[in-house]
């Protein structure tokens, strides 16, 4: 969808002080682009839930693994990652850190296998939270000493895939986590990711990402000014009810979003081979 207006007034590029989001350059940084450079004293986070993990025929999980400070498996996926080592030969070689969760969609081979490679099992049998929740809380468990939790960034694969009440609760999570995290979530057609309020750029890497994207008022009514799509908006107002900036199209490398409430931003996303 387009609309009118070419969203000049989204920013100032000599005087950006809103937040940058690296998107896809957390897979992938490149030397090129000093601005995807993983800094020091972030940590990365890899959190694998109880769906299908997505691009598992790519090196998706091979780049994400090997950065990850935390590999984290929620309940169910560990049976995910112990099948998909089973099928493609890498049993040996992802070895989580951590399985936790309730347990009750955990299997014993995986379990048995995993606890004699070294994986601590936590079993949190809170019921007013989900397993997704519950790896969020053991994170912050794990994560350096005297850090604050946006210095951990987290990748999550799937949650946007299957039951419905899965993939809102999974959208849920992560709108309830923005401003504690950054939070990044891939599933097979897409990354996804919430813009806080304020002045947002997204760094696109034009290898992996687009071309279509879409911005999503999932917690009211907002009011858009974009910079870098096909169809910029101008104080566009956007609503769940209404009308909806989806199906755009990304042409710069650098998109900026100005939003007034927090808002999810997703799009296309074909990994490396």
């Amino acid at each position: 969808m387009s609309a009118d207006g070419n969203g000049d007034s989204c920013h100032d590029e000599q005087t950006f002080d809103g937040t940058t989001h690296l998107g896809s350059y957390l897979i992938y940084p490149s030397e090129q682009h000093a601005a995807t450079v993983w800094p020091s004293s972030k940590e990365l986070a890899l959190i694998i839930l109880n769906q299908p993990i997505p691009h598992a025929d790519t090196s998706l999980l091979s780049q994400l693994w090997a950065r990850a400070d935390h590999r984290i498996c929620v309940d169910g996926g560990g049976n995910r990652l112990y099948n998909l080592g089973k099928k493609i030969g890498t049993l040996s070689i992802y070895i989580p850190d951590v399985i936790v969760g309730d347990l009750d969609s955990l299997l014993e081979s995986p379990r048995a296998y995993y606890e004699q490679q070294g994986t601590s099992v936590q079993q949190i049998s809170d019921q007013d939270s989900t397993d997704f929740m519950k790896s969020l809380r053991y994170l912050d468990t794990v994560r350096r000493a005297g850090k604050p939790t946006e210095d951990c960034i987290v990748v999550v694969l799937g949650g946007l895939g299957g039951r419905l009440d899965h993939i809102l609760h999974t959208l849920k999570v992560m709108f309830n986590n923005h401003l504690k995290r950054q939070m990044v979530i891939v599933s097979d057609e897409n990354l996804t990711f919430v813009l806080p309020k304020g002045v947002n750029k997204i760094l696109v890497n034009k290898q992996v990402d687009g071309s279509t994207c879409g911005i999503l008022p999932l917690m009211g009514e907002a009011a858009l000014t974009t910079k870098g799509l096909r169809w910029n908006l101008d104080h566009y107002p956007s609503t769940f009810e209404g009308l909806m900036s989806t199906s755009n199209i990304i042409d710069d490398p650098e998109v900026y979003v100005d939003s007034s409430i927090p808002v999810a931003w997703t799009s296309e996303f074909r990994p490396m081979p």
